[in-house]
């Protein structure tokens, strides 16, 4: 098993690194195997994204920028489990990890990491923009087959009960994690995963669509049902037919192909 955290704060040696250490002690001791790498934001080459909109239109191998992207993009690729950590600044995530965010969006057009467990770990120093920083770092987790989030307060002062609830939660989070990760069944889809899928599997019936986003048509069209052929099940597939059914009459109502 091999976990790659990806840390997006311009701090070395800060609360989120800190943190980032002790999930990875408490994965260790659950597999003394765990094949466990760092990579710093701070210390990667992932030039500012230029929104052109290339990698979602006509595939991430066209982003014109030419830097860490690809080898930060195996190393997701080889891991089983991702985390991604950041400290939470002014109520979200620091430039770094956003701006690995807006590289890395197009996974949100087409999911590829089903295989793989997913954390989101922050930190704060206060008390308020939490859980809306990992909300933003969990948005990277689409077709995971597991989702977990761990937010740690960090205070400037020892404060013995919040001390103890981080370390538990840490704790519990982390298995959670590892727990998941070892597993090798995918998450079946509900009713929101098969909206997801509907939505741009129908879009890209559209002739506009395809000429637009051409990139889409070619994923969509290699997968018929859903994300993942799963054997079995014909109660959640079928409810898959009755979505797919519901929303296509509503988008086709709304939508004027060219």
């Amino acid at each position: 098993m091999k976990v790659l955290a990806i840390i997006g704060s311009p701090r070395k040696k800060g609360n989120t690194m800190q943190v980032v250490e002790r999930i990875r002690e408490q994965l260790l001791a659950a597999d003394k195997e765990l094949d466990f790498e760092i990579l710093r934001l701070a210390d990667m080459d992932l030039q500012i994204c230029r929104g052109c909109f290339s990698c979602f239109a006509r595939g991430e191998e066209s982003c014109p920028l030419k830097d860490d992207f690809t080898f930060i993009a195996r190393k997701m690729a080889e891991a089983d489990g991702i985390i991604l950590a950041a400290p939470t600044y002014a109520m979200g995530v620091p430039a770094l990890m956003k701006n690995f965010i807006d590289r890395f969006a197009y996974t949100l057009h087409r999911p590829c990491f089903f295989d793989k467990s997913f954390m989101a770990v922050s930190t704060v120093g206060g008390m308020m923009g939490l859980k809306e920083t990992l909300n933003q770092l969990a948005i990277l987790s689409a077709g995971c087959k597991s989702v977990h989030k761990l937010g740690i307060t960090c205070s400037p002062v020892p404060i013995p009960i919040i001390d103890r609830r981080n370390e538990k939660q840490l704790r519990r989070v982390s298995a959670a994690f590892s727990r998941a990760m070892h597993k090798s069944t995918r998450r079946l889809p509900g009713l929101p995963d098969w909206a997801y899928f509907s939505s741009f599997k129908i879009m890209t019936a559209f002739k506009s669509y395809r000429l637009h986003c051409p990139a889409d048509y070619a994923y969509y069209q290699r997968r018929e049902l859903y994300f993942f052929n799963f054997d079995g099940h014909p109660v959640r597939r079928l409810t898959g037919k009755m979505v797919k059914i519901l929303m296509g009459c509503g988008i086709k109502a709304m939508v004027k192909d060219n």
